[in-house]
């Protein structure tokens, strides 16, 4: 008989009966396990897995040692450890996107801090014409935009009162007058012009025949209001600023350079001009001034940008980003986002065939602020993630309980 236990033959007392059956106890219970032990080796490709934690993967079956549920035995085919699949919901879920490696131009770029400001050229200024007082101020805030045509001010004045009833004066023996009539009308009116009345004003004038004490300016110019410097009820004499306007369809962007990156920047020359509010919206610019000295406490020079802001895009304060291209070549270039980057190593993934992807290990060359150049390790026409890398690897970690990118080796 298999495990035949025999008993000796020599009487026992109680104590040693006991000592006995204990020890045959532990023998038996060995015996037992080492059998059990070796009814649990498994093949090569079997392993126990954890329904709860897909990363758990042991040779024996034990206990999961995260949830401490019973592990399921399956078979892993170890040739595909390195790669990993999605079914359509969770790459939809995890917004995956793939495109396709391809040669585009790229070069180094060096990005410059400015700031915009009112174009000097394009600012204007409304003066009074004449002696008066300003009785109401259509425009009472700094910013707001002020179209040709809009009403400014109304003028309170006794001399522009008097050269309006000269005009009518003119008007009526303009009719009388043979010689130079035409002449004496022309100079009356000309003055009512320039005293700041329009076409409009001096027609209704004929044909009312009343001259006004208080007569309304309007605007011969366009912009936004950048000073105000009277308020109602101030008196003005010909020459007085009342406003200053604007135009910001065309700004300036300053920025400063070093020494050093002077080569980078002539006048004439075009750059690309971006911004906090609109990082994504670039405009172009032409380079109109470079300070021909530089200052004296830093050493650094001014350059000043041009830009179009017919969309009135950029207010004038905001900060401006300059950004400076070098001579670019031609390689495989990919998104920023579609390289996972870490001190020791670059790694993108391959999209293998629909749901199936895989870590890869990259050289990289010149990056800039959206796209990152790829020297080595992918190949022109290889399917590679773009959007969703980082839950990609995610992913990863959480079924294969490690990172792809700490398994790799440069």
């Amino acid at each position: 008989m298999k495990n035949k236990i025999i008993i000796p033959p020599f009487p026992l007392d109680r104590d040693r009966r006991v000592k006995v059956y204990h020890l045959i106890v532990a023998i038996v219970f060995m015996l037992s396990a080492c059998t059990d032990k070796k009814q649990t080796i498994i093949a090569e490709n079997e392993f126990y897995v954890c329904s709860m934690d897909p990363q758990v993967m042991e040779k024996e079956n034990i206990p999961c040692p995260i949830c401490h549920m019973l592990l399921t035995k399956t078979i892993i085919d170890q040739t595909q450890m390195q790669f990993i699949k999605l079914n359509k919901e969770q790459m939809l879920l995890a917004n995956i996107r793939v495109d396709t490696a391809r040669y585009e131009l790229i070069g180094r770029e060096n990005t410059l801090t400015g700031v915009f400001t009112p174009n000097q050229n394009k600012s204007e200024q409304i003066s009074a014409r004449i002696n008066g007082r300003i009785e109401q101020l259509y425009f009472k805030i700094m910013g707001e935009q002020v179209n040709v045509g809009d009403k400014l001010y109304d003028l309170y004045s006794r001399e522009l009162l008097l050269a309006q009833e000269e005009y009518l004066l003119s008007h009526e023996n303009s009719k009388l007058l043979t010689d130079g009539g035409e002449n004496i009308l022309f100079a009356a009116k000309n003055k009512l012009l320039l005293w700041g009345l329009n076409e409009k004003q001096i027609k209704e004038l004929e044909t009312s025949k009343h001259p006004q004490i208080t007569n309304t300016i309007y605007s011969k110019v366009a912009g936004v209001i950048t000073e105000i410097p009277l308020k109602e009820g101030d008196y003005l004499s010909e020459g007085t600023k009342i406003y200053k306007l604007t135009d910001i369809n065309l700004l300036w962007v300053e920025a400063q350079l070093y020494t050093n990156e002077l080569g980078y920047l002539e006048e004439g020359k075009k750059v690309e001009i971006t911004s906090d509010a609109y990082p994504d919206d670039r405009v172009e610019g032409t380079v109109i001034f470079s300070n021909p000295a530089l200052q004296e406490q830093s050493k650094i020079n001014l350059i000043r940008i041009e830009i179009d802001n017919s969309k009135k895009l950029f207010k004038a304060g905001m900060q401006a980003y300059v950004v400076l291209k070098s001579e670019q070549n031609s390689s495989i270039v990919l998104p920023s986002d579609a390289v996972l980057q870490n001190q020791n190593q670059n790694v993108v993934w391959i999209q293998k065939e629909k749901g199936k992807f895989e870590a890869r290990t990259v050289t990289i060359g010149i990056q800039n602020k959206n796209k990152i150049e790829i020297t080595s390790g992918i190949s022109e026409g290889e399917s590679i993630v773009v959007s969703g890398t980082y839950l990609l690897n995610s992913e990863y970690i959480f079924k294969r309980g490690t990172n792809p990118m700490s398994e790799m080796k440069m």
